[in-house]
């Protein structure tokens, strides 16, 4: 695998070497660090702070380059993404207490506009990865975030939550106990929902040590969200349709949109690859 980890000078530049860092060395994967500044006497101070990054990441015999360039951010790192035919890019972003019009605007948010590639985008002040929540709602995009979260979860040694979110009950049926359904009663069944569950439940058993499964009923990114906060979750694993057009609607889709605008915390959006 190969991987880019991307610093564009903003104040989320620790978090995003630190957190790139732990999924690189989960992932095992052939890492690139490029830092970008708008100024050259800026260089040489990001130099040496990629250069002990690269250090900490040496593991075995997985290359780590190291690349700072002067200029414009965006075009920068978007050039190194396509000239690099890399699987997982990793930017950093805004701080959380800036605007969903702010991130929106970002670089960062462009970056995974337009990235052809999954990619993490860090958020927050995480630096462990020892919780992995994985969205497993939707059968193609559900396999993407599941093969993804289950060896991103097994590389670090961490805990795997499979996430399975139901559609809301219908205002009118609310309270009536007949229209809920539990999580063990839904595996016991034969529908599509309960063969994507056990199918998800097999392979991240057979990668990771840890793991459990988690059904919610309501709107699927509120319940994303939510989950995420109330596990406190290192990071969030969901599926995306391949990029295909220059608005963020049109590539990510309504639910995987909404969780990277809104989540407090690193949001892996994984998309098909050849």
């Amino acid at each position: 695998m190969k991987m880019l980890i991307c610093t564009i000078g903003s104040s989320q530049r620790e978090y995003t070497l630190r957190f790139g860092a732990e999924v690189a060395k989960a992932l095992s994967a052939d890492t690139t660090l490029l830092g970008v500044v708008r100024k050259e006497q800026q260089a040489k101070d990001l130099q040496l702070v990629l250069d002990e990054t690269a250090r900490e990441l040496m593991v075995g015999d997985l290359p780590i380059r190291v690349q700072v360039e002067v200029g414009d951010a965006e075009e920068i790192s978007l050039a190194e993404m396509e000239r690099g035919a890399y699987d997982l890019v990793a930017v950093g972003t805004l701080g959380e207490k800036r605007s969903r019009r702010a991130l929106l605007d970002s670089v960062g948010m462009r970056i995974v506009e337009q990235a052809q590639s999954s990619v993490l985008l860090v958020k927050g002040d995480r630096t462990q990865l020892s919780r992995v929540l994985i969205c497993a709602s939707g059968v193609e995009l559900g396999h993407l975030a599941v093969w993804a979260g289950a060896s991103l979860a097994c590389g670090a040694g961490a805990q795997a939550t499979v996430l399975h979110v139901l559609d809301a009950i219908p205002a009118m049926y609310t309270g009536l106990e007949q229209m809920e359904e539990t999580l063990a009663e839904l595996l016991q069944s034969d529908t599509d929902k309960a063969r994507e569950l056990k199918w998800a439940a097999q392979v991240i058993r057979a990668e990771c040590e840890i793991s459990q499964i988690k059904l919610r009923r309501g709107i699927v990114a509120d319940e994303i969200l939510r989950e995420g906060q109330v596990g406190d979750h290192d990071v969030i694993v969901l599926g995306s349709p391949r990029q295909s057009g220059g608005l963020v609607r049109m590539l990510m889709g309504d639910v995987a949109r909404e969780v990277v605008t809104r989540a407090q915390r690193p949001v892996l959006v994984v998309r098909p690859t050849d």
